[in-house]
């Protein structure tokens, strides 16, 4: 048996295991499907169990941990339904592991539009620039070694803050010293399709983005705004203003600060 298992969070009534071949998915999987049903499934496919668990709650990041929570294997990759793997993804994986016992999470290269090419040339420690390059299917961690580290679920598709929730949650992973590695390996690549959450370069985008850089590091809010801004002007430009851009950050960082605040006094912390 691979040691290596997927957890794909999906929206859909239907047949679940039609993303097994769409995927290429060849280990076993915990598929978590946002419907509106209640119940679980396990399927035996030739290269292990496959668990679908159908539940109403909404949000990637409440379905990723929940998933995580499933899962009966250590080593778990996240995944979109967009993602298709590599014949050689799971053994590429599964090696990377055995190579890093010490390591709660390996990071590997999805080839998208945006990013043809691995973040770093060779296998190495991750620093937290080149985590805020990284997005959720290129993550992998050893349940064993994280705790209780989970994904924020005030943000990710379907949450408050539409955005960020795999950077926060590499962020926290350095806040607590767990090991992240990063893999040079292509391990699949991007099937076009149309994006969950993102939607244009409008107000909510800037002020969500705003708010997921406080989440990650609120010393460093102002640089990471700034970069982005400078590093992203083509994209945005036709769009917003790069003034305006800012002020709606720092009206979603201020936004974020007193919502965590309210919270708080709620939670009475």
């Amino acid at each position: 048996m691979n040691p290596v298992s997927v957890l794909l969070s999906v929206m859909k009534e239907g047949d679940c295991l039609d993303y097994l071949s769409l995927l290429n998915i060849q280990t076993e999987c915990v598929i978590v499907s946002q419907c509106d049903e209640e119940g679980e499934e396990v399927f035996r496919q030739s290269f292990g169990r496959v668990l679908v668990h159908k539940s109403r709650e909404r949000g990637l990041s409440r379905s990723r941990n929940l998933g995580l929570s499933l899962s009966e294997t250590d080593c778990v990759i996240f995944c979109d339904n967009d993602v298709r793997y590599t014949d050689q993804a799971f053994e590429q994986i599964g090696d990377a592991f055995r190579r890093y016992p010490d390591a709660g999470i390996l990071v590997f290269f999805v080839e998208r539009p945006e990013r043809h090419a691995p973040v770093y040339g060779k296998e190495r420690d991750m620093s937290r620039p080149a985590m805020m390059k990284i997005f959720s299917p290129e993550i992998a961690v050893r349940k064993s070694r994280i705790g209780d580290l989970r994904f924020d679920t005030d943000f990710g598709a379907g949450a408050k803050y539409s955005m960020g929730e795999e950077n926060i949650f590499l962020f926290e992973a350095k806040r607590r010293h767990i090991r992240v590695v990063y893999i040079p390996v292509r391990i699949g690549g991007l099937i076009p399709n149309e994006s969950s959450w993102f939607t244009g370069y409008h107000e909510k985008f800037f002020r969500d983005r705003g708010a997921g850089y406080e989440a990650m590091e609120p010393g460093w809010w102002q640089l990471f705004s700034i970069q982005f801004l400078i590093r992203k002007r083509k994209l945005y430009r036709k769009d917003a203003q790069i003034f305006s851009a800012y002020r709606w950050m720092a009206e979603g960082r201020r936004e974020y600060r007193l919502y965590c605040r309210r919270k708080n006094e709620r939670e009475g912390i």
